[in-house]
């Protein structure tokens, strides 16, 4: 019998693309997971939604929570304070109140002392909140491995395009995690001690990729030419900032592009190497791994 049968581990965010890698692997490994989604897909799904109230009698019985939500509706400050911030801490303290012994928080790298993006601080602010309340914070990179699915399949899509648009020449530093590297180290964090970690582990190879190499290695690797045209960083957030003031629906947003052109100066990969982790490289990584 595993160590892990009948262990119970509870999952925000499912239904998104890291947690439905999350809990294929945690049930690989005989977790039993208690999905905690917005809607039902089977009888044993919980309905949650980021910033309304859990009774903390779904989480009884439960041993781990793996905190991956993110509420990504929320657009002003005021929204993303409401919904992912006091909602995550609702939920972690109803996890505690419920007796859940692992709490796992699934950050960003875009969460950082500065960051200028409101993904980026309200990450942040969760982030003390979890740490206060025991919890493991991982800070995974920009996520691939899976064709069509995250950002990542965005740009698999874009890089298709005859003439793409890149900002500031495309210079920005990517730190860069391959899915199966990012769930496997998810559910190894529930054996670890949250003192002797101390603060947030950083989850991606130590060696960053300029978003422009990003996108001439997956076009390469799929066969493609790929034509560029460089547009400052400003000129792109101010279009989108008023395309979102005029209401239009858009798929790529401002805040993310803040994200983007600011990325974290100085990545924390002491954490990582302490614990031992290993992470694939981008740049070796076969066509059909993207």
């Amino acid at each position: 019998m595993s160590h892990e049968e009948h262990q119970t581990c509870a999952l925000t965010g499912a239904t998104g693309y890291i947690g439905s890698h999350c809990e294929r692997r945690l049930r690989q490994l005989g977790f039993s997971v208690l999905r905690l989604v917005r809607h039902r897909a089977t009888e044993d799904d919980v309905c949650f939604r980021l910033g309304e109230p859990l009774d903390p009698k779904f989480l009884r019985g439960v041993d781990s929570l793996i905190h991956c939500a993110y509420d990504f509706g929320a657009k002003s400050w005021e929204e993303v304070q409401r919904i992912n911030v006091r909602g995550s801490e609702s939920l972690l303290r109803s996890a505690q109140a419920a007796g859940v012994r692992r709490l796992v928080f699934i950050s960003s790298v875009s969460a950082f002392e500065g960051c200028a993006s409101l993904y980026g601080q309200g990450k942040l602010m969760v982030e003390r909140l979890a740490a206060f309340l025991g919890a493991i914070v991982l800070r995974p990179g920009l996520v691939y491995g899976e064709p069509g699915r995250g950002m990542f399949g965005a740009l698999s899509r874009l890089s298709r395009l005859r003439v793409l648009p890149v900002f500031d020449g495309g210079r920005q530093p990517m730190a860069l995690v391959h899915i199966e590297d990012l769930t496997q180290t998810m559910v190894q964090s529930l054996r670890w001690d949250a003192l002797a970690v101390g603060g947030p582990v950083t989850l991606a190879h130590p060696k960053p990729v300029a978003f422009l190499d990003i996108l001439q290695t997956i076009a390469s690797k799929k066969s493609l030419r790929l034509k560029t045209l460089s547009i400052p960083g400003w000129m792109g957030l101010s279009v989108l900032r008023l395309a979102e003031a005029g209401g239009l629906p858009l798929r790529f947003r401002s805040d993310s592009l803040l994200s983007l052109l600011q990325p974290n100066p100085n990545l924390d990969f002491s954490s990582a190497e302490k614990l031992g982790l290993k992470f694939r490289c981008f740049l070796d990584v076969e066509a059909d791994a993207l």
